[in-house]
């Protein structure tokens, strides 16, 4: 390590010019996936031991513990996608697009085949929207491609 490399800090980027500082849309969709990769732990530690102790036939426990081990494997996923946005991984900022696409078109699917969620299933496309639209607002993308604060995306 040179001392010039000491000198940077964290923030810097690649010509020792200070990265754009994380955007509070990153943030909070950064907290509001850690929150639901948190959610998905523990519905799924609680669906596994449903399975050990509770249902009243196999085929319900095994349906629990399947359950159970995908809520497990969705939430360490999203937690690990988390830390990435939070750290400003532009694959992370990918994955996360690529999931509220998929929930807006789940959304509209279920809201036309059972209108009366439709209010729900609105209410959710728009989040999963306002979601896209923070995590690719000029202010993210300069923070996502490493750039200083001053300098366009």
């Amino acid at each position: 390590m040179t001392p010039s490399d000491r000198d940077r800090s964290p923030a810097m980027g690649d010509a020792g010019l200070a990265r754009a500082p994380r955007p509070t849309g990153v943030t909070v969709v950064g907290v509001l996936v850690w929150v639901n990769a948190a959610l998905d732990l523990v519905a799924g530690g609680f669906l596994l031991i449903g399975a050990t102790i509770g249902g009243d036939d196999d085929a319900t426990r095994t349906t629990w513990a399947i359950m159970g081990s995908v809520s497990l494997l969705v939430g360490a996923l999203a937690a690990v996608i988390a830390f990435g946005l939070m750290n400003g991984n532009p694959i992370a900022r990918i994955a996360i697009t690529a999931i509220e696409v998929v929930s807006v078109i789940a959304s509209v699917s279920a809201a036309i085949v059972d209108p009366s969620t439709a209010v729900n299933e609105i209410v959710s496309a728009l989040v999963a929207v306002a979601i896209v639209v923070l995590l690719w607002s000029g202010e993210a993308t300069r923070y996502f491609r490493g750039l200083p604060a001053d300098q366009p995306g």
